[in-house]
Formats: structure tokens, C-alpha cells, sequence
């Protein structure tokens, strides 16, 4: 019955939703817009700010993808969090961008199985990450001691796909154990070779206030 009641309260509903924006408006296509122009309010760790370097995504010492393609992007936005993106030699409508590989992190992922509802999976490797994924939290690999224990101090990195222009997003997984991106307008009309800002990354060493702070 808990299960049940927990489930529930994800059903989109008018009243409360996360896609609900300040004026009290709702995206049509209940994409979570991100400002772009006012990120993370207060930053948790100030620190090194999100780079890549050499196929890496590192954010505040934590590796948070490998194996990043040369066509990602990223636009810092605060010693914690950044924009990532990718671009194509092609212009279409619809793009499904690889952002790199997730290695040994533990994941939950909060997918939509119904245009309506949404629902929680955990696991393990990108493997793990469903279709539809609005929201994708990792916990990082924890640093060990003199002693090559693990020092108990845990980390986590959020992924929120975002609205980037015209294009939607969603995050996925595939077999190779990457994250993919998948950017679309639903207009054959309306096409780019590019989604610079697909996906917003914030990172943190307390999972609430981390998704709290990234979605204020």
C-alpha cells in the first residue's frame, strides 16, 4: 500500500508538478526549463568547476563520465553545475547525442512510462537507464583512506534534461553502458545540428538539497 501511495504522488497532476513554472504556467510538453541566465542559487562545494579534459567530465574532483565523444559540449555555469550538449555535421529534428560512459555508480533514474505518469528505477550501469528519463542522480565512486577504505564521504551528480530552445530532451541508456541524450522538437519542420545546453549536471554531497537547489 506505501508503494502504492508513493507511486501515486508521481502522476502528473495541474495542482503540483516540478514542470510548474513561477508564473504558474506549464509546458505543454512537461519539459523542465532550467534558467539559463540565473543557475544554481548557492553552490554546495566551492571547488573545482565542471571541466572536460581528455574524454573526461570531471565536476569538483568527481569523474562523472568518461569516454566523452569531441562532439559534447559544456557551458559551465557554477563551481558546481554546467550545461552539456553535443552537435551534429547534420541538421535534423530529432537527435540522440552519446554523453559518455558511467563507470561503478551507484543510479536513480525517474522515467516516464506514461505520457502521464512517472516512475523510479535504480541500478547500476547506464545499462540500467530506461527511455523517457527526466531526472538521473549518481552516486559518485567514494574516495578511500590510507588504509584503501572508503572514507565514507559520498558524492552525487544530478542530470536534468531541459528544454533547449526548441528542442525537448530526455536522457538514456544503451548497452555500452553510456548515457545518451535524446533532443527532439516534434516539428519535421523545425530542425538544428545542435543542442549546446540539453541537459543540466549539479553536484553535491546531499542528495535532497542537491535536486532542491537544482530545480529552484
Amino acid at each position: 500500500m506505501a508503494a502504492f501511495t508513493s507511486l501515486k504522488l508521481l502522476q502528473f497532476k495541474p495542482s503540483f508538478s516540478p514542470f510548474r513554472l513561477a508564473n504558474g504556467r506549464i509546458h505543454p510538453n512537461r519539459c523542465l526549463r532550467v534558467s539559463k541566465t540565473k543557475c544554481s542559487k548557492y553552490s554546495m562545494f566551492l571547488n573545482t568547476k565542471p571541466v572536460i579534459k581528455d574524454g573526461v567530465l570531471n565536476i569538483s574532483g568527481k569523474d562523472a563520465l568518461v569516454g566523452l565523444p569531441d562532439n559534447v559540449v559544456m557551458t559551465p555555469c557554477s563551481d558546481t553545475s554546467a550545461f552539456l550538449g553535443a552537435t551534429s555535421s547534420e541538421s535534423s529534428s530529432r537527435h540522440v547525442f552519446k554523453l559518455g560512459v558511467i563507470e561503478e555508480a551507484r543510479l536513480l533514474s525517474l522515467f516516464r512510462f506514461k505520457i502521464w505518469w512517472m516512475i523510479p528505477r535504480v541500478g547500476s550501469s547506464a545499462k540500467d537507464i530506461p527511455v523517457e528519463t527526466q531526472m538521473l542522480l549518481l552516486e559518485a565512486k567514494e574516495e578511500s583512506n590510507s588504509q584503501g577504505l572508503p572514507n565514507g564521504n559520498k558524492a552525487y551528480v544530478l542530470f536534468l534534461p531541459v528544454l533547449d530552445g526548441e528542442f525537448r530532451s530526455s536522457l538514456q541508456g544503451n548497452s555500452a553502458d553510456e548515457l545518451e541524450v535524446c533532443v527532439e522538437t516534434g516539428d519535421s519542420t523545425m530542425i538544428a545540428s545542435a543542442s549546446p545546453k540539453a541537459v543540466f549536471v549539479n553536484y553535491g554531497n546531499d542528495p535532497f538539497e542537491l535536486i532542491k537547489e537544482s530545480m529552484m
